[in-house]
């Protein structure tokens, strides 16, 4: 009988393989610059860093602290000055703790195949560390941005271990409230200036980023060659290759080199048969084909194509067609292309 059901088994795996294509997938890490998200005014072209720190524990370092936040509110592609261009205004609040609530908490635990109620003690208290900063431009009162990094400004929640005793909660608390009030203010202080740096770059900057790109070719399979699939796959690697990491817009060796390749995927597509799962341009593979024009119109900054693309896509495929990563990375890339419209440099 076991061997009965195995055969079967193989039978069924032999099967569904017969009908599958294996797709290979060409993944590339690609230099580029992004647009900001909220450009700064074409003639601002210099930027200072003003601080304003509250009551800074004496087992923290006030140096360490003003060299982190000085570190993260940085805009590299504007001339740093003391005093003239734009202003970044970074206020560290005082770290607040309330007080400290002593709880319990009842379990049923087995013991020697017995159920027992068994309490634990704990601890808790709310805490927060405020980190504001704000982008002021010359001349102008009000900010031009504002905002409390990671959130800083609400309260987070501290519960300690659990102990089978209240005097055991005391003595370890006796002996770790200062550990533990420092950890958390450095690990507060810590994630709120790195959520500062990412945003400001993200918001102000021409930044250097890498896109994860991955386009589809297909294993030769039985009777099928893909040769055509490969073709096109070089030349859109001939294409990435014209990409500097400086480039804001690719360039245009790299949109006419793309575009051949978009042209041969096409080619490939009109003997698309979705329907049949033994056709060479399967349902599998026609998926495949349409994201890599997807991405490839997206790459060019073609949107409208590119929208075009997955409308198709959808209709033929379903839905979730087109690979979530790339329509989200086009419509961050659409955002920072409107954001910047009249303003946007082919390279920096």
């Amino acid at each position: 009988m076991k061997s009965f059901i195995f055969c079967v088994l193989a039978i069924g795996i032999s099967f569904f393989g017969v009908n599958a294509q294996n797709l290979d997938k060409q993944k590339n890490s690609i230099k580029y610059t992004q647009l900001p998200v909220k450009p700064l005014p074409q003639e601002i072209t210099q930027y200072h860093i003003k601080t304003d720190l509250g009551y800074i524990y004496s087992g923290d370092s006030k140096t360490e602290t003003l060299s982190k936040i000085k570190g993260a509110a940085q805009i590299p592609h504007l001339e740093k000055t003391e005093s003239e261009g734009a202003e970044i205004l970074v206020r560290l609040e005082s770290y607040y703790k309330s007080e400290v609530k002593y709880e319990t908490v009842t379990k049923t635990e087995k013991r020697d195949d017995k159920e027992v109620s068994v309490t634990y003690y704990y601890l808790t208290f709310s805490y927060k560390y405020p980190l504001y900063y704000e982008v002021k431009l010359p001349g102008e009162v009000d900010p031009y941005y504002t905002q409390f990094a990671n959130g800083s400004q609400d309260m987070k929640t501290y519960k300690s271990q659990e102990f089978r005793s209240s005097s055991d909660r005391g003595k370890w608390w006796g002996d770790n409230y200062k550990s533990v009030q420092s950890k958390l203010r450095t690990d507060l202080l810590n994630s709120n200036v790195s959520d500062m740096k990412s945003n400001v770059m993200k918001l102000f900057s021409y930044r250097k980023t890498v896109l994860y790109s991955r386009f589809f070719t297909v294993k030769k399979y039985k009777k099928f060659e893909y040769t055509d699939i490969d073709a096109a796959w070089e030349k859109a690697k001939s294409a990435i290759d014209y990409i500097n990491e400086g480039d804001i817009v690719f360039n245009d060796d790299f949109n006419n080199t793309m575009m051949e390749a978009i042209t041969m995927w096409q080619k490939v597509l009109d003997e698309s048969d979705v329907d049949d799962k033994k056709a060479r341009i399967n349902k599998k593979v026609t998926e495949a084909l349409y994201n890599n024009i997807f991405l490839a119109y997206s790459m060019m900054s073609d949107f409208e194509k590119a929208e075009e693309i997955k409308g198709i896509a959808e209709g033929r495929i379903g839905k979730k067609a087109i690979d979530n990563t790339y329509e989200n990375w086009l419509n961050g890339r659409k955002q920072r292309f409107a954001a910047n419209e009249g303003n946007i440099p082919v390279s920096i």
